[in-house]
């Protein structure tokens, strides 16, 4: 099923189901699809990984603090082993896409010799993926995640049981949106993450709180690929920086117009933020919790109208408030 909670199921099924369906993705990407093609399929699993996480950070109105964070550790233990398989990929995107932006700026060659050097880093780091056990190690640990969810113990159901991690995500994104217009580049980094985090959260919760909150989701869609590019810039520009990379080209000029990009980029990043995170904390919550509530109105007036139409999975759900209240 799609990344998102269903209108006619409990919040508390609903944070069940998606964990097991994202922890069972990253492990088909790491046991089926690895060897033949290693460099999608850990990319894949990473991104199964990370919404995984964001469910949890969504869920922390409900989930023990012990447990949550165990979890937590586990999944991001996971990833890090698999985090420099997609980077060799990521920086040759990147290298591709400023050399097409700025054309005619440099000789074609230079980019040309620095695209070798990085074709034969993604090359090697492929195949000590192939040859390794790093895959494998990591499908292991979320094997472990994934027997334990059918002991997770969830306390809290229905807005109760979401409303916590959805107001702490908004408010530590807006505060690192203020804090990033004149930061280093760990704030930019981390302020990355919660709006990844917040546009996780709006496609979970989209199906029973939209349309009132589409455009913001959109938004922080956008926002967060900005900010993505960004990264991905500073980490092309480590990369030539190090002493691992030293083709006899003018890194310098190529330096210069990596910076160049990441202004630009970091310029519209501040700007789409500033319409991202208008709002108080507590206006965004409170217009969340009202399109919540719209949408579970909605629902129960489906319901009432053709009662006939619930699901026989629905009818026979265990007592709590559903997704819908």
């Amino acid at each position: 099923m799609a990344y998102r909670f269903e209108s006619d199921e409990p919040v508390r099924t609903a944070i069940l189901r998606c964990a097991g369906e994202q922890i069972d993705e990253a492990i088909h990407e790491l046991t089926e699809r690895v060897s033949s093609d290693p460099v999608d399929a850990v990319h894949s699993a990473r991104k199964a990984v990370k919404k995984e996480r964001s469910l949890l950070r969504l869920a922390r109105g409900s989930m023990a603090r012990r447990q949550r964070r165990q979890e937590n550790g586990a999944l991001r233990h996971a990833a890090q082993g698999l985090s420099t398989a997609r980077d060799g990929e990521a920086m040759l995107e990147t290298l591709d896409a400023l050399s097409r932006r700025y054309v005619g700026q440099l000789p074609e060659t230079t980019f040309q010799q620095i695209r070798e050097r990085l074709e034969i880093r993604r090359d090697r780091e492929r195949r000590e993926l192939i040859g390794s056990s790093v895959a494998g190690q990591a499908a292991d640990e979320l094997h472990a995640v994934r027997a334990r969810q059918g002991i997770w113990r969830l306390s809290g159901d229905g807005w109760a049981a979401i409303e916590p991690g959805l107001a702490r995500g908004y408010r530590d994104g807006r505060e690192l949106f203020s804090r990033a217009r004149a930061s280093s580049f760990q704030e930019w980094h981390d302020w990355r993450k919660r709006v990844k985090d917040l546009w996780y959260h709006e496609r979970l919760l989209g199906s029973v709180a939209a349309p009132a909150i589409r455009g913001q989701a959109k938004d922080a869609h956008a926002l967060a690929d900005l900010l993505g590019d960004e990264h991905d810039l500073d980490v092309l520009e480590q990369t030539l920086r190090s002493d691992r990379m030293t083709p006899p080209v003018d890194l310098d000029a190529v330096v210069e117009l990596i910076e160049l990009r990441r202004r630009e980029l970091r310029g519209e990043a501040l700007r789409l933020g500033s319409r991202v995170y208008a709002e108080s904390p507590k206006r965004f919550i409170r217009r969340m919790r009202s399109a919540w509530d719209a949408g579970c109105a909605n629902e129960r007036a489906v319901r009432e109208r053709d009662p006939a139409e619930i699901p026989d999975t629905v009818r026979s759900a265990p007592a709590g408030s559903p997704a819908t209240g």
